[in-house]
C-alpha cells in the first residue's frame, strides 16, 4: 500500500519522468477522485523503499499526447 508524506492512502495510476530525470506517479488520494501528481521521494509504504519500487515499477508509462501545431494551408 502506497500512502503520501502526509499519510493519505493512495491509488496509484500511472508514473512518468520527467525532463531531469525524476520519476512521479499520479495518484488518486483515498476518498478524493481528483488525480494528483506525486513525487517518489514523497511516497511512504508499509514495507518501505522495495514496495514502492516494486509498486512503481509495475505501473504503466503516462502516454501524453503531444499538439500538433496547425499549418496555414494557403501559404504553401
Amino acid at each position: 500500500m502506497l500512502y503520501s508524506r502526509f499519510g493519505t492512502k493512495l491509488t496509484p495510476i500511472s508514473r512518468q519522468k520527467d525532463a531531469g530525470g525524476r520519476i512521479s506517479i499520479q495518484a488518486t488520494a483515498e476518498g478524493g477522485g481528483e488525480i494528483h501528481h506525486y513525487a517518489v521521494g514523497d511516497l511512504k509504504a508499509d514495507d518501505g523503499m522495495t514496495e514502492i519500487n516494486d509498486a512503481v515499477g509495475k505501473l504503466p508509462w503516462r502516454v501524453v499526447e503531444t499538439k500538433r501545431q496547425r499549418r496555414d494551408e494557403t501559404f504553401r
